[in-house]
């Protein structure tokens, strides 16, 4: 009896052990979004969508580098692989790129060109999902403010999704230029959290009029930036996927369910009234 009693205590010992043990930490890499397979007999074409046709019709693509893939007015029965829309009517941009070889994107490029210190302002709405990639990419931009070519080729904001950075992981981020814009400049940068990536779609705004430059993630004001150094450049909003860090190699997407390019005051409601 003694005997049975003692096995008894003993096997409760050691199965109660297994419980406190800690459980099997999981590699976060190991989680990620399946990159959207297009279909060519599923997809749909974006400008079928009257939600879409006031920015595809002031907009390029290039995609899936520099190339022009649609220009300016020539959206109406074009999709790729790199953009398309589902029946649904969200609108989805790809980029797949090869390890050790130059930038890939699909983005949409506006054709309006404007200065920081525009009293009117200038505004870029979106409601997307930033899907996570699998190892491999570390990072990509899902919009940008850019230089023209004749101004100055580099973009003085990128918003961007980063697998790391400064101790966060699976996070986004807004990059800003904080120095004059002149050649041979060696650029100074502010990095900004924007908060972890969600698995939801969530709304950005960025608005740019006399030279402040604010960034919204779900109307929460995340930055706010004077940008008065910048203000002889001509300016363009682009945004898509754009995936530049050159030893990174995979696929990357991201979701839109709204986008707009937007350079009317009355359509804008200001996070400061």
């Amino acid at each position: 009896m003694r005997q049975t009693i003692y096995l008894l205590l003993l096997t409760l010992f050691f199965v109660g052990c297994d419980v406190r043990q800690p459980p099997a930490e999981v590699d976060p890499d190991t989680i990620f979004d399946e990159t959207p397979i297009y279909s060519a007999d599923e997809s749909t074409y974006p400008y079928d969508f009257d939600k879409y046709k006031s920015v595809l019709d002031s907009s390029k693509l290039q995609f899936p580098r520099d190339n022009t893939a649609a220009d300016y007015g020539e959206f109406d029965n074009y999709k790729s692989s790199g953009f398309y829309s589902d029946k649904e009517g969200y609108l989805y941009f790809t980029s797949t790129k090869e390890p050790d070889t130059l930038k890939t994107r699909s983005e949409l490029r506006e054709d309006v060109e404007w200065r920081t210190d525009d009293v009117e302002g200038n505004y870029w709405i979106g409601r997307l999902k930033c899907l996570k990639p699998d190892v491999g990419i570390t990072s990509y931009t899902w919009m940008q403010i850019h230089g023209t070519n004749e101004s100055y080729n580099y973009p003085v904001l990128r918003l961007f999704w980063a697998r790391q950075r400064d101790g966060q992981y699976d996070h986004l981020w807004a990059v800003v230029i904080v120095n004059d814009p002149l050649p041979g400049e060696i650029f100074q940068y502010v990095y900004t959290d924007l908060g972890p990536r969600t698995d939801e779609f969530f709304s950005a705004e960025v608005h740019v009029r006399e030279n402040l430059m604010i960034v919204m993630i779900d109307r929460d004001v995340k930055l706010a930036y004077r940008v008065g150094y910048w203000q002889d450049v001509w300016n363009y909003y682009k945004a898509g996927i754009y995936i530049n860090r050159y030893q990174d190699g995979g696929e990357a997407s991201v979701i839109f369910e709204s986008i707009d390019f937007l350079h009317e005051p009355s359509k804008i409601v200001s996070p400061y009234h």
